[in-house]
């Protein structure tokens, strides 16, 4: 794969890309069940968190050479005569982690193109995965320019749905709602919808290791799912005929026949975009980690998510709840004390103020609970 620079905004995409597909379409189920108002103050708690943990996870990055998220836990977490153990151990659990997420986009939007196209569910998850891995192939730069047409088109395509819905049947949107549990369900999927550990060291290669851009690509990437957030779970709202657990469907079915099509592409551009941010991912961490061909890397990276697809393993958002749940756990044991770390180890830190040792135990916490409320019913 050809390494070549990204802009700011490429690399703010590939960071949205990661998070938008999924959780974003989730967040209106959740929203009718913890209420608009409640979800609105819940979504900027969540954004904030997020925000310091990637700025953590950059600054890893950078001090330790634009290394991925394993090196950087090599470098400056693991310690004494199981650090090799630990790296490997960790290592596994991270492409588990990886491949459940890819998995789980496959299924999704092979499940939307049976509807969408008359062509049975395996050939379906074939025909995506062929487009996924097929742009993957070629590296960070094709992956980085691709995002930022596909999340271009995105917001074009939620923003005719979002102007049909002012004039669709419209229903009441309750602004606050009486479960605790869906409060929990809702920011443990609104910090996986706004999740992209693994893409963020994609993007400090990509800008060269400029601290000021990438800051504002961490923002920009994470803002993009802010704004569609709260757009999609309104429109959804105030349109579906029946708030769905996949948005679009409810919402679209509540607009007209056409905005179904619409919606469906949206759903599968969504998973798309995912795909790309995630397998690229991990096939720079086999290839750091293996030294490995580039080109088989990315047969380890794509090809295992196929095969778990294709297993009777549960749907949707089964395998959503899953990998937000490891996630959760991961980042929460490991990446703030690596950080913690690192910023005791070398002067400079991208998190700045927000770095400090009581912002470390809140964001801990916060990840934490995203665990906790990941596997939460509503």
């Amino acid at each position: 794969m050809e390494k070549k620079k990204l802009t700011v905004w490429e690399s703010a995409c590939i960071i949205t890309g990661y998070g938008v597909g999924g959780g974003v379409m989730s967040m209106p189920y959740l929203t009718e069940r913890t209420g608009f108002a409640v979800s609105l103050v819940i979504l900027a708690i969540a954004l904030l968190a997020s925000y310091v943990l990637h700025l953590m996870i950059a600054d890893l990055a950078v001090k330790s050479d634009g290394g991925q998220i394993i090196s950087c836990l090599s470098r400056f977490l693991f310690r004494g005569k199981g650090k090799m153990a630990l790296t490997v151990l960790f290592f596994v659990l991270m492409a588990l982690i990886l491949c459940t997420n890819l998995a789980a986009y496959i299924s999704g939007a092979g499940e939307i193109l049976t509807e969408l196209l008359p062509v049975p569910g395996i050939a379906a998850k074939l025909l995506f995965y062929v487009s996924a891995a097929a742009v993957v192939l070629f590296g960070l730069k094709a992956v980085g320019v691709s995002e930022k047409i596909a999340v271009a088109v995105i917001f074009i395509l939620i923003g005719v749905l979002a102007v049909a819905s002012l004039f669709a049947e419209h229903r009441a949107i309750a602004l606050s709602g009486t479960s605790g549990r869906a409060a929990l369900a809702y920011f443990g999927m609104a910090m996986f919808a706004m999740s992209a550990f693994f893409s963020i060291p994609q993007a400090v290669e990509g800008l060269g290791g400029e601290e000021g851009k990438i800051k504002k690509a961490v923002f920009l990437g994470l803002f993009n799912n802010f704004v569609l957030i709260i757009v999609i779970s309104a429109c959804a709202l105030l349109a579906s005929t029946e708030v769905t657990e996949v948005a679009m469907v409810g919402w679209s079915a509540g607009i007209g026949e056409w905005a179904q099509i619409v919606g469906g592409a949206f759903t599968v551009l969504a998973m798309l975009t995912t795909y790309w941010s995630i397998s690229l991912a991990l096939g720079s961490i086999v290839q750091e980690q293996t030294k490995l061909d580039t080109r088989v890397c990315w047969i380890l990276a794509t090809l295992p998510s196929l095969m778990l697809s294709l297993l009777p393993l549960g749907g949707f958002m089964e395998f959503m709840r899953l990998a937000g749940g490891l996630i959760a756990i991961v980042v929460a044991v490991m990446v703030v004390p690596a950080y913690r770390n690192a910023r005791n180890e070398m002067s400079g830190s991208l998190a700045g103020r927000y770095g400090t040792t009581g912002v470390q135990a809140l964001i801990i916490l916060a990840y934490l609970l995203m665990g906790i409320g990941s596997v939460v019913t509503v």
